[in-house]
């Protein structure tokens, strides 16, 4: 490796203290780093070109911010628990130094990570916006506190109409996020199945949805009460009555630097529930 970027969350002060630490162990080893926060590269994208790897210092949400920075240029994300919600991470801060003399000698694994992509059509105006997603899609209600109704299809057939607070459509990695939290399945992450899951569904018999990775989800808002998308909880998009969502898994990943087996997953998987509640 010769370039590597620390993403650390300026509102930690220890995810704040291990990016100083971990850059300056890097730049002893002959490294050129690139430290910074979220908006500095967004603001920048050409900070990103060229990485070898980009260390996510913090928790979920930031490896969530490191992932919408890499996925353009195919830089390696490394998740390291530096937060309160840390579910995706690889490593802990007590493992970091020996983690990276590992991947700095060839060593480690690459884990391609399904991404879900968003059309999203306005009925009669406006041209259709595309939104990228690691964890979930999000279609929701608005600001009035009732419930929408959403028509599915999967593929061209008619499934059903939920009356709901919303419909969570999510990755194999978000199936332990949002979508867990609303009654959906783990999955497990290197799945590239796609769940669908109802929030406060009233009066249905389809709780919850695992689909094949290459289903065309549509999302139709019959409702006359405004409803609102969004993915990876950002880019909150009102939505109006006869707006569709179409969903899918798109066509790019998400790369994670991992260190440990695959089957850490499972064996962290009680752990991490437990201490995440």
């Amino acid at each position: 490796m010769r370039q590597v970027g620390v993403l650390y969350n300026p509102f930690s002060e220890a995810s704040t203290r291990v990016s100083v630490e971990v850059a300056g162990w890097l730049n002893s080893r002959g490294i050129r780093v690139w430290r910074g926060v979220s908006h500095e590269g967004r603001e920048e994208p050409r900070v990103l070109e060229g990485l070898d790897l980009l260390i996510a210092l913090g928790g979920d949400g930031t490896v969530l911010r490191a992932a919408r920075l890499a996925i353009p240029h195919r830089v390696p994300v490394l998740p390291v628990a530096l937060g309160r919600l840390s579910f995706m991470a690889e490593l802990q801060p007590e493992e970091l130094m020996g983690g990276l003399e590992l991947l700095l000698g060839g060593g480690g694994w690459h884990d391609d990570r399904t991404l879900i992509e968003a059309t999203i059509r306005h009925d009669g105006h406006g041209e259709p916006e595309q939104i990228l997603a690691l964890n979930e899609i999000l279609v929701a209600r608005g600001e009035i506190n009732r419930v929408v109704a959403i028509d599915v299809e999967i593929y061209d057939a008619p499934l059903t109409t939920y009356h709901a607070d919303g419909i969570i459509a999510a990755t194999a990695t978000g199936s332990t996020a949002y979508a867990l939290a609303a009654g959906g399945p783990i999955v497990d992450p290197r799945s590239h199945a796609l769940v669908l899951v109802p929030i406060a569904a009233h009066l249905t018999n389809i709780p919850s949805l695992v689909l094949h990775e290459d289903a065309l989800v549509r999302l139709r808002l019959r409702s006359r009460h405004a409803a609102a998308f969004s993915a990876d909880g950002r880019e909150s998009v009102p939505l109006h009555e006869g707006d569709v969502v179409e969903i899918r898994r798109a066509p790019l990943t998400c790369v994670f630097a991992r260190v440990h087996p695959p089957s850490t997953f499972y064996a962290r998987l009680t752990q991490r529930l437990r201490r995440d509640t």
